[in-house]
């Protein structure tokens, strides 16, 4: 099934989750989330939409935080995350 979206490219439906992040604090961490940045969000709820698709919804906010290159010793899927990026020309790892 194709997906189309104002949100999401068709070309990245197979590795995006929108993620909704309601309550003040999980809204204000939101807020500060810019393209290029990664981020640790634990406890995301997912759930399969009324029309098939996969979404998240976050709620605590302490249970989300920024990435930096200082995490990938210690976390071993952002190390791969960042290998991966450095071998392909994809849309989300730009050069």
């Amino acid at each position: 099934m194709e997906h189309s979206s104002d949100w999401c490219p068709a070309t990245l439906v197979d590795r995006v989750l929108r993620i909704e992040m309601w309550r003040d604090k999980a809204v204000a961490v939101a807020q500060q989330m810019a393209p290029g940045e990664y981020w640790y969000l634990d406890n995301v709820r997912m759930k399969v939409s009324s029309s098939g698709h996969i979404e998240g919804s976050l709620s605590e906010a302490t249970k989300a935080r920024r990435l930096s290159i200082a995490d990938v010793d210690a976390n071993q899927h952002l190390r791969a995350l960042l290998q991966y990026a450095l071998h392909r020309s994809d849309p989300l790892f730009p050069s």
